[in-house]
């Protein structure tokens, strides 16, 4: 009997490399999620020290196929880390998952995260045998929008009200989705 996998599979695109994340991702993983700028569209506080990264990194080297997965985002050319992208909240029987990803700031308006997705969404509807795919997005962030466009995501329902606590306050996000097939 073949021995499961105990990390993520490397998933490669002409330019990025989506790989498990590893303990020397530290730095570059603070610096991504300590950004508040960069953060003020997604579902959690930005990270207010490097002791609280170290613990998030943690989650992010665990492997838990069943439930979520996370991928550094990895630019080839100079192997740095410029991001993360994850699916979570698998549903088995539905054959259904989130997806989530985030962007250096300085890496952003470049296609990166559009192929790193694309290398994702692949991975989830050929590997997996995914049928939806579901992406839950603030109405203000206007990039992660077009993104899940540009993807083949639908806009379908929303705004799904309080949905995020994050900043001391209650956050609503719109639902986006896509069905096998209608990627893009």
């Amino acid at each position: 009997m073949a021995r499961a996998a105990k990390t993520a599979p490397i998933l490669e695109t002409e330019r990025l490399r989506l790989r498990p994340f590893r303990a020397g991702d530290l730095k570059a993983l603070h610096a991504l999620y300590a950004d508040a700028e960069n953060l003020r569209w997604w579902g959690t506080d930005p990270s207010p020290s490097l002791e609280e990264t170290r613990r998030m990194l943690r989650w992010h080297i665990a492997y838990h196929p069943f439930q979520y997965v996370l991928w550094a985002v990895e630019e080839k050319k100079g192997n740095r880390l410029i991001g993360m992208i994850n699916y979570h909240r698998r549903d088995r029987r539905e054959r259904r998952v989130e997806v989530g990803w985030i962007m250096a700031a300085d890496r952003q308006g470049k296609g990166l995260m559009t192929e790193a997705a694309r290398a994702l969404l692949g991975y989830l509807i050929d590997r997996l045998k995914i049928h939806k795919v579901e992406a839950l997005i603030r109405r203000e962030n206007k990039p992660s929008a077009a993104l899940a466009k540009r993807l083949g995501f639908r806009l379908e329902g929303g705004p799904i009200r309080d949905r995020w606590w994050v900043g001391g306050k209650w956050h609503s996000v719109m639902l986006y989705g896509l069905v096998a097939g209608e990627e893009q």
